[in-house]
């Protein structure tokens, strides 16, 4: 079952898609989702202000599958609230403590597939940019 989270405190920087949706029970509708290019912008602001291993999976996934251009989803980033400084060095750090705790958050990730430490840390190397203030 997706899982929806809300936040009101961020600003959207891009308009939001309108998806055709339909639920367990055959209800369609259609909902309002934000851009992939901007959960990718998301992501990167969470693993330098968090350390969940989920953020680090979600991104190296979007990137992976999605193509998303890493300059592009940074770019979007300084658009926005900038809670804490975003630095590449931050998210480095962040990054070897989720992998600390990959096995007590796997309880609660729910994934189609596996990403190996290599590839997350691969796709966390090409953010290469001065900090974010």
């Amino acid at each position: 079952m997706p899982k929806v989270e809300i936040d009101f405190l961020q600003n959207v920087v891009l308009p939001p898609l309108e998806l055709d949706y339909e639920n367990a029970y055959g209800v369609k509708t259609k909902v309002r989702v934000m851009d992939i290019r901007e959960i990718a912008a998301e992501k990167i602001r969470a693993m330098n202000d968090r350390v969940r291993y989920r953020d680090f999976y979600d991104y190296s996934m979007i990137m992976k599958k999605i193509n998303i251009n890493a300059d592009e989803a940074l770019n979007l980033v300084k658009q926005k609230e900038i809670r804490k400084i975003i630095s590449r060095k931050n998210i480095l750090e962040n990054w070897q403590l989720a992998k600390q705790e990959k096995q007590q958050e796997f309880s609660s990730i729910f994934y189609l597939e596996e990403a190996s430490d290599d590839g997350v840390e691969k796709e966390l190397k090409k953010l290469d940019f001065v900090e974010i203030k």
